[in-house]
């Protein structure tokens, strides 16, 4: 749960995050201590104004004595006591009755009328009565009562006001850091691209190099990181070329020389087993007979060496290669697997293709095709195999002409690649004869879901070479 609330989601976001929560803390904590003084000041306010009140009450009290106008307290109370503020003063009758004599509106509740009920909860202090008697004994007293509810509207509004410019600052300020932390963090993501870049193969990328000084360096030391890496791909690329050029050659010197040297001798090997039955022939029926079963071996033997030859002959190198059109060198290929595997559909479609795309690009989708189907024969046991090659559009760079690219897509139904298999030998040289002609090949494979191949290789530059060989032929020809 943690790991999806906080660890999965991007930096900027976790440290807004963390900027707010410390803001808010300190908001509460700020809150606390403003609410926890207004209730002090206001009981210490109130607590003065009833003293206050007390005092000035009692003075009113005996000028009404000195004058004789005491049983006329309702009438001259409030005109005395009407500028008196944070209390209420109340007089009870001989009926035990209160009746308010200032102020006549309950100042209390028209003061806390917009102030939240939980704020005047919190500030409202405790703060005792006080009462005089209007005459001593046991004259009937004038209660005086506190009245915060202003001063809880003052503070009230106070703490709205500073609570208004907090949201305000600190919204100011979350979105300040928000493009900050963009500007600073931006490069860090784009060393991610670049690393998943890097991932797929593609060792030209470089970052733009960042302004601040240490995500600069990381910068720098990727796009030197980068280069070291296109440099190797490229050596390797060009020695995996010559290595591919060397075995190739090794083929085909293996090839001519069981074409060459073998097949002449199983022919010979043929030929005299047929004399010999010839000659047999002349001889009495008991020893032709013996004769006969020996020479129909022979001819058997020599029979399986030859088909064992040429097999072995066009596993080597295809036969056709050079000499007819790669789509039918294709066709040719995938007809000749779905023979030696019934069982097996095999559909082959073919879009547009050139005549030939030069013998390092023919052959290495041949070995492709080859390697794929095998294997989703031997290892996937796959029922049914689709094969597509046609030539796409690529990616248009720089405004120039879409370069041409040769696509092949080889899917299948069977058991698939379970993601703990490492990749085996021949999906790895499958790999590097696609990648040292520049080209891409991806495998799509799980546990019982098929496996998907595609390759893509560039083929302009292949054309271009055959278009300017050409003239240096036609000069050497003639």
């Amino acid at each position: 749960m943690l790991q999806k609330l906080w660890y999965d989601r991007p930096v900027r976001t976790q440290l807004l995050i963390a900027v707010g929560a410390i803001n808010l803390l300190a908001a509460l904590v700020a809150g606390a201590v403003s609410i926890f003084n207004t209730r002090t000041a206001t009981q210490v306010e109130m607590e003065a104004s009833l003293e206050v009140a007390q005092r000035f009450v009692g003075a009113t009290l005996k000028d009404l004595a000195a004058q004789n106008k005491l049983d006329q307290l309702d009438q001259e109370l409030p005109l005395q006591l009407k500028h008196l503020r944070h209390v209420r003063i109340m007089f009870m009758d001989e009926t035990g009755n209160l009746t308010i004599v200032s102020p006549r509106t309950h100042a209390d509740s028209t003061a806390t009328r917009y102030v939240p009920a939980w704020y005047a909860a919190l500030v409202r202090p405790q703060v005792a009565e006080r009462s005089v008697r209007v005459m001593a004994g046991d004259g009937n007293p004038i209660v005086i009562l506190g009245e915060p509810g202003d001063e809880i509207a003052e503070a009230w509004q106070d703490f709205s006001s500073l609570a208004i410019v907090w949201l305000a600052l600190n919204a100011v300020v979350l979105a300040v850091l928000y493009v900050v932390l963009g500007r600073v963090l931006n490069p860090l993501a784009s060393l991610s691209k670049g690393i998943l870049q890097l991932e797929d193969g593609h060792y030209a990328t470089r970052l733009k190099p960042s302004k601040v000084k240490e995500l600069a360096v990381i910068t720098n030391r990727f796009n030197t990181l980068a280069g070291a890496l296109d440099t190797a791909r490229e050596e390797n690329s060009r020695l995996y070329r010559q290595l591919i050029t060397v075995q190739e050659e090794e083929r085909r010197e293996i090839a001519n020389e069981l074409h060459d040297e073998a097949g002449p001798c199983l022919f010979g090997i043929a030929a005299n087993a047929s004399s010999i039955q010839t000659i047999a022939d002349r001889l009495p029926p008991e020893r032709t007979v013996e004769i006969s079963r020996r020479v129909g071996e022979i001819l058997s033997i020599a029979e399986r060496l030859k088909a064992m030859n040429r097999a072995l002959i066009k596993k080597l190198r295809p036969g056709p290669l050079g000499r007819v059109k790669f789509a039918e060198l294709i066709a040719e290929l995938t007809a000749g697997l779905q023979g030696r595997h019934p069982d097996t559909q095999i559909r082959t479609q073919l879009g547009k293709l050139a005549k030939s795309y030069g013998e390092p690009v023919d052959l290495t989708v041949y070995r492709c095709i080859q390697e794929a189907i095998t294997n989703a024969i031997r290892h996937g046991q796959a029922q049914n195999i689709a094969v597509h090659l046609g030539e796409e559009k690529g990616v248009v760079n720089g405004g120039g002409r879409a370069p041409v690219e040769l696509h092949l897509t080889i899917a299948d139904d069977g058991k698939g690649i379970a993601p703990s298999t490492p990749k085996g030998f021949g999906l790895t040289t499958m790999t590097e004869r696609v990648r040292s002609l520049g080209g891409i090949c991806e495998v799509e494979s799980a546990a019982s879901e098929g496996t998907t191949i595609r390759v893509e290789i560039p083929v302009q530059k292949q054309r271009k070479k055959r278009a300017t060989r050409t003239p240096e032929l036609v000069g050497e020809l003639s």
